[in-house]
């Protein structure tokens, strides 16, 4: 309820230009990018093993699984409705599910299409329900408890293993060198990009997130805007699911610790304002890439478990207090 607590205290959405618009998007991906430029440089100066292939590779694929959550967030967080707490534990249940499927010989087709539909599905349903009013971090978080809570279910607490060269290929694969996760992050980042800024949906995703009731009184359906986002968000946590479980030929219902903060703080360090209304998934994608070099930069010199999620909460209060200081200049 914390983001609640600063919404309250900020300023309504003043409404942007085209142009205004297009300006600030520019610039904080701009200030990310140079943030992300002076990570690099002070992990390779500082961290001979930082820049080897092998750790890169390590770097791009995380950046890519996080991403792709993030850019589903995107979505969440532009629509207006905040973040949703339950990425960690739908890519685990989707891991797991496509694990299950897997072993029980369904077949990778079979199991892509049901995995994916399944989350879908199971972002549809939060989606529907926050469309309805219910308030979307109680929901989603919610759901995550009864997500992990099925995910233990269906793996009963073990490894659900299978064996599958393609599917090996989906999560260890590099055409060109590059890794199959990566390829990927850049195609649904520059699909989510052109979904948000071409298309009518992503114009009135936009209008819903900066004014609702305005949007509401123009006859938009803002809870379909809720129910898509949800679903949207949804399918990448599928899709990040079986990245995982083909990578390690396995699903568990501990994957993805920390997830949920990783994703949040790449969008709020991507710049993508917490009313809603402003931002681009690109932004996130960027987050994401910046979150995943501080973690790898901090596994490196062995930080624990407590003491990352302690520097990457630290990172998601500095963000929310920027956006809440530039709020109130503006108003």
């Amino acid at each position: 309820m914390i983001a609640r607590t600063i919404l309250a205290s900020l300023p309504d959405n003043l409404p942007e230009s085209d142009a205004q618009a297009a300006a600030r998007r520019r610039r904080n991906i701009v200030i990310v990018i140079l943030g992300i430029v002076a990570l690099v440089a002070a992990a390779a100066i500082t961290t001979p093993s930082f820049l080897t292939v092998e750790n890169l590779i390590t770097v791009v694929r995380a950046a890519s699984i996080t991403g792709i959550v993030a850019l589903g967030m995107s979505y969440i967080t532009i629509s207006g409705n905040l973040f949703a707490l339950s990425a960690e534990e739908l890519a685990i249940l989707s891991a797991c599910v496509f694990a299950w499927l897997m072993r029980a010989d369904y077949g990778l087709a079979a199991a892509l299409v049901l995995t994916i539909v399944f989350s879908g599905g199971a972002g549809a349903i939060q989606g529907g329900i926050i469309a309805r009013g219910a308030d979307p971090i109680i929901t989603t978080l919610a759901f995550g408890a009864f997500f992990r809570g099925l995910a233990s279910l269906v793996s009963q607490n073990q490894n659900i293993m299978f064996a599958d060269d393609i599917a090996r290929f989906i999560g260890t694969g590099r055409p060109l060198g590059i890794p199959t996760q990566s390829w990927a992050f850049v195609i649904l980042a520059l699909l989510a990009w052109f979904v948000l800024q071409k298309t009518r949906f992503g114009r009135q995703l936009l209008l819903i997130g900066a004014n609702r009731e305005t949007a509401r009184a123009t006859g938009l359906r803002v809870g379909q805007a809720s129910l898509v986002a949800l679903t949207i968000f949804g399918v990448c946590c599928g899709l990040a699911g079986i990245s995982a479980a083909s990578q390690f030929g396995l699903a568990v219902a501990n994957l993805f610790t920390g997830l949920n903060i990783d994703v949040i703080a790449a969008v709020l360090v991507g710049g993508i304002s917490l009313r809603g209304g402003q931002g681009s998934p690109i932004q996130a994608a960027l987050g994401a890439v910046f979150i995943a070099l501080l973690q790898n930069y901090m596994l490196l010199h062995s930080f624990s478990t407590g003491q990352r999620m302690l520097v990457v909460g630290c990172l998601v209060a500095l963000a929310t207090l920027g956006f809440h200081m530039i709020q109130r200049s503006r108003g």
